[in-house]
């Protein structure tokens, strides 16, 4: 399945992320994300930048690969084991020196998000770029991305685990707003 641009800001779980994405924000001055899967890609659906924030660049409707940032790291960690095979059998450019490309590397990596709850991408998708995602799970199944991401002269490297904590927070908050309005998949007739 792919997404079409114009039916990105119309997905559900958008409006159910959009307090949490700005409560993420005004706690950390940092910019946060909503992302969704979109087979080897992660599509960003939703933004919320701080007023502080000296680049207003949006990234919705941008595409990454997902193996280069920790949105698409937290996905496939938590999602279907055959769908990360698939992706690693394809060939992976790196988009700096530090996006992991081998295949082994990345499966340990995905199997420490799965511990920790969490994943970071360090310069991975971009120099300079510190990213930090947890998974929205409903059911089971992780259908988003909650992320914040800055700058690496704002982000210390010592600053991840709380910063984690908060996104970890926002995505489980995410999901209980989603469980709490309405089914995400409607019975068919």
């Amino acid at each position: 399945m792919s997404l079409a641009a114009g039916a990105v800001p119309h997905l559900p779980v958008v409006s159910h992320a959009r307090p949490e994405l700005e409560r993420l924000t005004a706690r950390s001055s940092e910019t946060s994300n909503l992302a969704v899967l979109d087979r080897f890609h992660v599509v960003y659906v939703d933004q919320v930048t701080p007023t502080n924030n000296v680049v207003m660049a949006s990234w919705i409707g941008r595409r990454t690969p997902a193996h280069a940032s920790s949105s698409g790291k937290v996905l496939l960690a938590f999602g279907p084991p055959e769908h990360v095979e698939r992706l690693l059998a394809r060939p992976h450019e790196p988009l700096t020196a530090r996006t992991i490309t081998d295949p082994d590397r990345f499966r340990t990596v995905l199997a420490e998000v799965r511990r920790a709850g969490y994943a970071r991408s360090v310069g991975e998708l971009e120099d300079g770029l510190v990213t930090i995602a947890a998974p929205v799970v409903i059911d089971g199944r992780p259908i988003a991305a909650v992320s914040l991401s800055g700058p690496t002269t704002r982000i210390a490297a010592s600053d991840h685990a709380y910063l984690a904590r908060m996104v970890i927070e926002a995505a489980a908050n995410v999901a209980h707003r989603m469980r709490a309005r309405a089914p995400l998949f409607p019975a068919s007739v």
